[in-house]
């Protein structure tokens, strides 16, 4: 193997890593880390550093790597690869940081020869999940939602990412609009989850540890998936019922518990739109190949 290329799908809690190979639709195996993204800057940058040597390490005959490419959420500056991320619960610590030329300068550092030419390439992570989601299911209009610390969202027509139209703001994402007593963000996501859960009584479960219960059959924790998918179901509404696309589609870590809230989102909405869940890494990997 004489060079190659990777894949990163940065979300606040994991990042998922994989070396893309050259063959269409194919990867090697997907690997799980810790994003640190609560963390400090130096923090942050060591971890990026950690994640992609790791990757190499069982890979043989390596004369350099072609490009490293980053699903990244919002709000970025992907051309230029600037974190714009703040008070987000995530990443606060590179606000500003030229993520695209610090990681570069670091890998190049300690070892020029295999990193020299590497390109690093930025995109927004909600948008790979759709691009390589809609691909896949060929659809004209689809609406795609990943949910983990934060909500990223991207709706897709005819093969174009829509900006601001079907009441879809301009950025194309919704997390920042309003909702209830702050905003979509704030509530879709684990800690609106939780939140919900704290209502239930259950104080000190996060989402992972009530998606437990739920597989357990507690009813209490049924009732808070229950709790969430309708407000899930409100807060896309307006959007979903404007746009009406052929599919909405969940992905994202707390969308893991996509069968305990389902029927919640159902609820709320009145569409004929096919209403599923997608594993994310594997779009999104699909994505980030293509860019290769």
């Amino acid at each position: 193997m004489e060079s190659i290329s990777i894949g990163l799908d940065v979300g606040g809690t994991f990042i998922k890593g994989a070396v893309l190979t050259d063959k269409k639709n194919e990867y090697m195996n997907v690997h799980y880390y810790e994003s640190k993204s609560k963390d400090s800057k130096e923090t942050i940058l060591a971890n990026f550093i950690f994640i992609i040597n790791d990757l190499l390490f069982d890979v043989e005959n390596i004369e350099k790597v072609e490009k490293i490419s980053f699903a990244f959420p919002g709000p970025f500056d992907y051309d230029n690869g600037i974190s714009l991320i703040k008070n987000l619960r995530k990443f606060d610590q590179v606000y500003g940081v030229n993520l695209k030329k610090e990681i570069k300068n670091i890998l190049v550092n300690e070892n020029s020869s295999l990193f020299e030419e590497t390109q690093l390439t930025f995109l927004n992570d909600g948008e790979a999940f759709a691009i390589g989601e809609n691909k896949f299911s060929k659809v004209a209009k689809g609406a795609y939602f990943t949910i983990g610390t934060g909500l990223g969202s991207t709706f897709i027509e005819n093969k174009n990412i829509i900006y601001g139209k079907y009441s879809i703001p301009s950025s194309g994402m919704i997390y920042a609009e309003p909702f209830k007593d702050s905003t979509i963000d704030h509530y879709i996501c684990e800690r609106g989850l939780v939140e919900i859960g704290m209502q239930h009584g259950f104080d000190k479960l996060n989402g992972e540890d009530l998606f437990y219960q739920a597989e357990s059959g507690v009813e209490e924790a049924l009732k808070v998936f229950d709790e969430f998918g309708q407000m899930i179901g409100k807060a896309i509404k307006p959007f979903v019922t404007e746009m009406n696309p052929d599919e909405i589609v969940f992905g994202g870590q707390v969308s893991k518990s996509f069968n305990y809230f389902k029927e919640g989102i159902k609820k709320e909405l009145s569409t004929n739109s096919s209403i599923h869940l997608r594993e994310s890494i594997n779009t999104t990997m699909r994505t980030l190949e293509g860019l290769n």
